[in-house]
């Protein structure tokens, strides 16, 4: 699968730059020659002013910060910390509740703790071995 996975990237990645290269070489022809117009809509699409190109630049600057800066932001505070606090005492409840159990049958442990010592069975020592002459 990792091997297919490299593959496709390769693919998509060929593509992406074909299409860069192609996009380039169009506009260039465009531009160049005299006898070529473009119409979309009724207007004629002319050599883009550098303004265009500012805020198309702003403009992908700001969808990137807020995708890759953002939302990951977002997410941890409004979802991870809240689970996490949450966690954090329910964690804390149960070793309250462990605590005041532990004190609340301390007497029955050690009622307990000595009946077992008086009723359990004695291990059998083993024998020692024989020494070697």
């Amino acid at each position: 699968m990792r091997t297919l996975f490299k593959a496709f990237f390769i693919l998509a990645l060929g593509v992406v730059l074909l299409s860069i290269l192609g996009g380039f070489s169009l506009a260039h022809h465009v531009f160049s020659e005299p006898g070529v117009h473009i119409v979309v809509n009724g207007d004629e699409w002319t050599d883009p002013d550098l303004g265009d190109f500012i805020g198309a630049l702003i403009g992908l600057g700001v969808g990137g910060l807020v995708c890759f800066i953002v939302l990951p932001l977002v997410l941890l505070f409004a979802v991870g910390l809240p689970l996490l606090i949450v966690g954090g005492v329910v964690g804390l409840l149960v070793l309250v509740f462990c605590g005041v159990g532990a004190v609340v049958f301390s007497p029955a442990f050690l009622v307990i703790l000595v009946l077992w010592l008086l009723l359990r069975r004695p291990k059998a020592r083993a024998a020692a071995p024989a020494p070697r002459p």
